[in-house]
C-alpha cells in the first residue's frame, strides 16, 4: 500500500483527472474510432473486442482493488 501512495488522488481535482484518464478518455477515443472504421468491418470489430477488454480489465482491476485493500 505503501508504494500507492505517491499515486493515488490527493484531492477531489485529481481525483477526477484520474477518472478522466480511466475512463472518460477511452471513450471518446472509442466513440471518434468507432465513426471513423465503420466502412472497415474487421478493425470495427477489433475496436469493439479491444474496447471490451479494456472494460473488463478496470473491472477486475476495481474488484482486486476493492477486495485486496
Amino acid at each position: 500500500m505503501t508504494l500507492m501512495l505517491p499515486v493515488m488522488p490527493t484531492n477531489w481535482l485529481m481525483g477526477a483527472l484520474v477518472f478522466a484518464v480511466v475512463l472518460l478518455m477511452p471513450t471518446v477515443v472509442y466513440f471518434a474510432g468507432h465513426s471513423a472504421l465503420r466502412r472497415f468491418p474487421k478493425l470495427f470489430n477489433a475496436l469493439h473486442w479491444l474496447f471490451g477488454a479494456y472494460l473488463i480489465y478496470l473491472i477486475v482491476a476495481g474488484v482486486a482493488t476493492l477486495l485486496i485493500s
